[in-house]
């Protein structure tokens, strides 16, 4: 069952106050936070958990590291100026 965790809290490292596991697994969407890994794994087996619920592209898409935000920011430069050339 997906809810067998969901009362289990701890602290959030990104929001600072404690959570519990059901909002990590469904943050305001239906995709799990990127962290739930390092924030679960000594409390449970959360690969496992997360394996068991979730299709290979969700698993993917929070596993695959995000987009350094240098890169993000030197991307955003080169459409500006692109725009502006134009």
């Amino acid at each position: 069952m997906i809810s067998e965790h969901d009362e289990k809290k701890r602290r959030c490292p990104m929001l600072g106050h404690e959570v519990s596991f059901s909002y990590c697994r469904a943050p305001g969407s239906d995709t799990p936070c990127r962290k739930i890994f390092d924030c679960w794994w000594e409390t449970f087996d959360v690969t496992s958990f997360v394996n068991s619920h979730y299709d290979a592209a969700v698993v993917g898409m929070i596993t695959t590291p995000p987009t350094p935000k240098t890169n993000t920011l030197l991307d955003l430069i080169e459409q500006a100026r692109r725009r502006v050339g134009e």
